[in-house]
């Protein structure tokens, strides 16, 4: 008997990464996606700690989406992350716009599905033509 296939991951995206141009290409690939704004409207998502959201993405098993790959350089949010099982997907530059930042992601979709099937917690470096481990090494 053939082995199901595995659910597909849901991604949660950062504030980081805007509130639309990420979340919709990830939509269009076909994959549920939780903005930020959505999960804390009305302006929640500019004052919700790291460590909240690190906490409530990981209890609802989303993999995150984000621009800020110094958050595992931070006591507090390193915390958050060794004490979950979240799994992080985070661009290695600052400095790219938000269909740049898309087509990024969209590129490594499948990679980054793949890896989110194993265990967390990590936080794995979105490049051009790979996703490379940054945490923990």
């Amino acid at each position: 008997m053939p082995k199901p296939p595995a659910p597909q991951p849901e991604f949660f995206v950062d504030r980081s990464l805007g509130r639309h141009i990420v979340a919709d290409a990830i939509r269009a690939l076909g994959y549920v996606v939780h903005a930020m704004a959505d999960v804390y409207p009305d302006g929640e998502d500019q004052r919700v700690a790291d460590t909240q959201w690190i906490a409530d993405a990981d209890e609802r098993g989303w993999v995150v989406l984000t621009k800020d790959e110094r958050i595992t350089r931070r006591a507090d949010e390193q915390a958050a992350l060794a004490a979950s099982q979240l799994r992080i997907f985070a661009l290695g530059t600052q400095r790219m716009t938000g269909p740049e930042m898309a087509e990024r992601y969209a590129a490594n979709i499948n990679r980054m599905v793949r890896r989110s099937r194993t265990q967390g917690p990590f936080v794995d470096i979105v490049y051009p033509e790979r996703v490379e481990r940054r945490w923990p090494k």
